[in-house]
């Protein structure tokens, strides 16, 4: 009798840890997931804190060689493709840094130039998806930026990192340049304390096939 015993606990607890081990992967991968997502939301709110501008777009739109944005985009509109060759890297840009719009790729602050503009463009984008490679581009690398209005080409020339509540990122120019932002270090957990910030300068601009048909 006690052997059945035996043998009838050591089924059940085999049976059990049968069920236990893919309950608990099931549970840790959720769990990974909700973190995962939960910091991309805590850093499209940082992000955001650095626009001390609000939106208020510039009616009239400063010409750049003959040619403005004839509309003004909207939350969430495309506004075209940033790459950057050295790091093999190309992703959509689109209008606004809410979270939303982050999810969608890099976004454009609504409180900046667009480029051809002759201002600061301000692009943010997360360490850990569309600008992770970001901590490897160097002095000297281009970065294009594809609109409807052509390819505007820009030379990365130096690189800051700031507090997370500085808001010294957005400031008139009077020139075109280029300004990328994410949050830093790139492999933190959790809520990133600094940014990370790339300044470039405007190299030049190159008709698109599109843009030459306008």
């Amino acid at each position: 009798m006690r052997k059945r015993k035996r043998r009838k606990i050591r089924k059940f607890k085999k049976r059990w840890l049968v069920l236990l081990i893919p309950v608990s992967l099931i549970a840790v991968g959720i769990l990974i997931m909700v973190t995962f997502y939960w910091d991309l939301t805590k850093q499209t709110v940082l992000l955001t804190k650095n626009v001390v501008a609000p939106y208020e777009p510039d009616s009239t739109a400063r010409e750049f060689e003959h040619e403005t944005w004839s509309t003004l985009p909207s939350p969430g509109d495309n506004l075209g493709e940033l790459k950057i060759p050295s790091l093999e890297l190309a992703y959509p840009v689109v209008q606004g840094t809410h979270d939303n719009e982050l999810k969608m790729g890099i976004g454009h602050y609504a409180g900046s130039m667009l480029p051809g503009q002759g201002g600061q463009v301000l692009l943010s984008g997360h360490r850990d998806t569309v600008f992770r490679k970001l901590e490897h581009l160097k002095v000297g690398d281009q970065i294009v930026f594809t609109t409807q209005y052509g390819d505007f080409i820009y030379e990365a020339t130096d690189f800051k990192i700031v507090g997370a509540d500085d808001k010294t990122i957005i400031v008139p120019k009077e020139y075109e340049t280029l300004t990328l932002t994410t949050c830093y270090p790139f492999d933190f957990i959790g809520d990133a304390p600094n940014r990370y910030i790339v300044y470039t300068k405007f190299l030049s601009k190159t008709e698109t096939k599109t843009a030459a048909t306008n």
